[in-house]
């Protein structure tokens, strides 16, 4: 009885099971985030690096997430497409020779051959040698944009881009004049330069053909490659509306 008695006095006075509270800072449920549709950058000089504006910029084109993954798809794309794929080796068939038998079959004591345009004869045919061939691969198009999203948000993200209103103010097609003007106003002595332009320039093209750390492209050879490879890049504001429309998301 004594046992009983004390399992009894064990029991919980409280039967019911209370219900679980729940506190504001365990909440599971989250404020919904507002995104951004445009982000903001300086419109520059070129001439001078001087500030004029500030003009507003495609988030979807400029702010992309940074994938490193899509990077390398599209720039492993790029670089097969660029293999040129004419290496050629001539097979036993294609070399200059006799195809007389060069000893007889029997009685020499060694192996038999054949003729001496055989590959393990010197000055014979390549077994196995390369032939022309094309190492081009295919990619999804939305990767392709995806990726030139990707890499101009990269150089906007580590402060490597830079707009401009026009590069007109390049007149002089002399190598020298375009040095001294990057190194003076845009400090880029020692750093690489992509500079996309919206509509022909002879003076700037002329210029900068001559410089090793400098490269003009046009807007539509805009490509990630180019993008990753220079330190810096220079866009003219109508190349980035025409980048803003292409590239465009829906």
């Amino acid at each position: 009885m004594f046992a009983s008695a004390l399992s009894s006095s064990r029991r919980p006075l409280v039967s019911k099971v209370l219900p679980q509270r729940s506190f504001a800072s365990v909440s599971t449920q989250t404020a919904p985030q507002a995104t951004a549709t445009s982000l903001q950058a300086f419109l520059r000089d070129f001439k001078t690096n001087e500030p004029l504006s500030i003009v507003d910029l495609d988030a979807n084109v400029f702010g992309a997430p940074l994938r490193k993954d899509i990077l390398h798809r599209v720039v492993v794309w790029q670089r097969d497409n660029m293999r040129q794929g004419t290496g050629s080796a001539k097979t036993r068939g294609e070399v200059t020779g006799t195809g007389k038998k060069a000893a007889p079959q029997k009685g020499r004591g060694k192996a038999r051959v054949g003729d001496r345009k055989a590959p393990q004869f010197r000055g014979g045919g390549i077994a196995f040698g390369p032939q022309p061939r094309d190492f081009g691969t295919k990619l999804p198009r939305k990767v392709q944009d995806f990726g030139l999203r990707v890499a101009l948000s990269t150089k906007y993200a580590q402060d490597q881009l830079t707009i401009v209103d026009s590069f007109n103010a390049v007149d002089s097609f002399k190598t020298r004049d375009l040095r001294d003007l990057l190194q003076q106003a845009h400090d880029q002595q020692d750093k690489t330069m992509l500079l996309i332009i919206n509509e022909e320039n002879d003076s700037l093209q002329l210029a900068a053909r001559n410089l090793p750390r400098c490269e003009v492209i046009y807007v539509e050879e805009t490509n990630v490659l180019d993008l990753l490879s220079y330190d810096k890049v220079y866009v003219e504001k109508g190349a980035v509306d025409i980048l803003e429309t292409a590239l465009a998301t829906l």
